[in-house]
């Protein structure tokens, strides 16, 4: 009997440890990938303050300054997408990690690079396009696909400029920024073309390049 109960105590010790073994391992995994991200954030946070200090000091919209300019948005705008897809990935998401401190700081840094690609694009003369993609934050299949229709658009040609934020998050900039473009959570997603045109609900590829060629320009995303 009083082997049996060692027998037992013993795989109860081992189960407890192995648990505690994964669970330290996803804790201290997580922590390490919130630790990598955030660094990567901040850079990206100074490349976009940079930039909006150089916008400062361009006094001309000269065909040198724009495209120095519009050069490092695209480089920035690359390297933002890569760290959206790692930063909204579900494992992350739903891990112990409180990361919600680090996707509040790229709402922040997403909005941010936004406006400026639109100050920059006002400088130079509509030189590109730019698109607002603000989705729930539930997500769902039409939003999940939008999002990825409009990542593979951008891919495909410079001359659109992508930003994509959590409409439902908390936060009182994205507050704001719906309450200014008349959007309800019930109308998400939606799409802002320019700063100034909005339409709502889930758009499939042909009728987001149809939206773009008829309120900003015709591009080309057959390269």
């Amino acid at each position: 009997m009083a082997s049996k109960y060692k027998r037992l105590s013993l795989s109860i010790a081992i189960a407890f440890a192995v648990v505690l073994v994964v669970f330290l391992f996803g804790y201290f995994y997580d922590s390490s990938k919130i630790s990598y991200l955030s660094a990567n954030l901040n850079n990206y946070e100074q490349s976009v303050n940079e930039l909006e200090l150089a916008t400062l000091l361009t006094t001309t919209n000269s065909t040198f300054s724009c495209s120095i300019l519009t050069n490092n948005l695209y480089s920035i705008a690359q390297e933002m997408q890569s760290l959206g897809r790692e930063l909204t990935s579900s494992n992350l998401a739903n891990s112990i990690v409180n990361y919600n401190q680090l996707n509040d700081q790229y709402t922040y840094v997403r909005i941010e690079y936004w406006l400026l690609a639109n100050k920059i694009n006002s400088m130079c003369k509509d030189k590109f396009t730019t698109i607002m993609f603000v989705y729930p934050g539930s997500g769902g299949t039409n939003s999940i696909v939008e999002g990825d229709e409009l990542s593979f658009l951008s891919a495909k040609n410079d001359s659109l400029v992508v930003s994509a934020i959590d409409g439902n998050l908390n936060l009182s900039v994205v507050s704001i920024l719906m309450k200014s473009y008349n959007l309800s959570n019930s109308s998400l997603p939606a799409i802002i073309i320019d700063d100034k045109y909005v339409e709502t609900g889930y758009l499939n590829i042909s009728q987001i390049k149809n939206y773009i060629c008829r309120y900003s320009r015709c591009l080309n995303f057959s390269s």
